[in-house]
């Protein structure tokens, strides 16, 4: 069936959402070209041999977030405290050469941990890991010479995982084109049901929006008396298609029209005169149509009168 009625709205519809559309389109291609999400990517360095020396380089290039399977994890007997609750731990192991430590998030810290994948920042904690050996070393009766070598200040801190901002980012990520999948889902809803379309509650007046829309893309399509520039005007219906808006006006209604020559104002200080139509029905309708030529307006009240 002919769907002239449908392409009204879709043309109000897209002068709307069609540059918001365009904008986000753009701001997708953007975030691909350019990703944002690049350093928040968690690198997995488990199979690295430099443990340490990756932690350090990936720490001086600002990647800094990494997971890595660790095992045999040991309490180093100090736990971690945010705003005086206890959030996490240190623990340290020895199985890839150095005295790594890590923080875990918990809040009862365990002896022995045989195997965790830890998921955190990389940060150089410079204070506390040296008191920490320093501790470890004098318990156990070991020089400290002996392991001054042995361990490294950068640590994986589980508790320094930005979970909520990589949310966040990726949530703004992904927003574009969301956004744009969902005014096409739209698009397609109203081009499927134009009755819902908010362009179709002027038809409430006539009856049911379904059954006008039917009558009105038939008229256009096999009974169309006049047709000129943005007007259309059938057996039973003129519709006059703007940018923004259709208007539908059905001509048993029509009760009063006039014909008046006007000043219209254009942007901000120019006028121009034009002729306006107004067609009315009291407490029924009320409209006004303006023609840029006194023949186009003639053309159109005669085919309403049907002279």
């Amino acid at each position: 069936m002919y769907k002239r009625y449908q392409g009204f709205i879709l043309k109000n519809t897209m002068a709307i959402l069609g540059p918001v559309m365009a904008l986000f389109v753009v701001l997708a291609i953007i975030l691909h070209r350019y990703p944002v999400m690049e350093k928040l990517e968690c690198e997995n360095i488990t199979q690295d041999v430099e443990y340490s020396g990756r932690l350090e380089a990936m720490y001086q290039a600002d990647a800094k977030l990494a997971t890595y399977e660790a095992k045999n994890l040991y309490y180093s007997g100090y736990d971690y405290y945010i705003d005086n609750e206890l959030k996490g731990a240190y623990y340290y192991s020895t199985d890839n050469g150095y005295m790594c430590f890590y923080i875990i998030e918990t809040t009862s810290p365990e002896s022995f941990i045989a195997e965790h994948s830890v998921k955190g920042e990389i940060i150089n904690d410079k204070i506390s890991v040296p008191h920490i050996v320093d501790k470890l070393v004098s318990t156990s009766g070991i020089k400290e010479s002996l392991v001054e070598n042995y361990y490294t200040t950068y640590v994986i801190s589980e508790l320094d995982y930005p979970a909520a901002y990589i949310s966040l980012m990726y949530l703004l990520s992904i927003s574009p084109t969301v956004v744009c999948g969902l005014i096409l889902i739209y698009v397609l809803f109203i081009l499927l049901f134009p009755a819902v379309h908010s362009q179709s509650e002027q038809l409430n007046i006539y009856g049911s929006p379904r059954k006008i829309i039917r009558e009105i893309n038939y008229e256009l399509k096999n009974k169309l008396l006049y047709k000129r520039a943005n007007v259309y005007i059938t057996h039973n219906y003129m519709v006059v298609s703007y940018l923004l808006k259709t208007l539908v006006v059905k001509l048993d209604e029509v009760k009063y029209l006039s014909k008046n020559l006007v000043e219209k104002k254009v942007g901000f200080n120019r006028t121009v005169e034009v002729y306006r139509l107004t067609i009315s029905n009291p407490g029924i309708l009320f409209h006004e149509v303006d023609f840029v030529d006194e023949d186009f307006i003639d053309k159109v009240v005669e085919n309403i009168r049907g002279i």
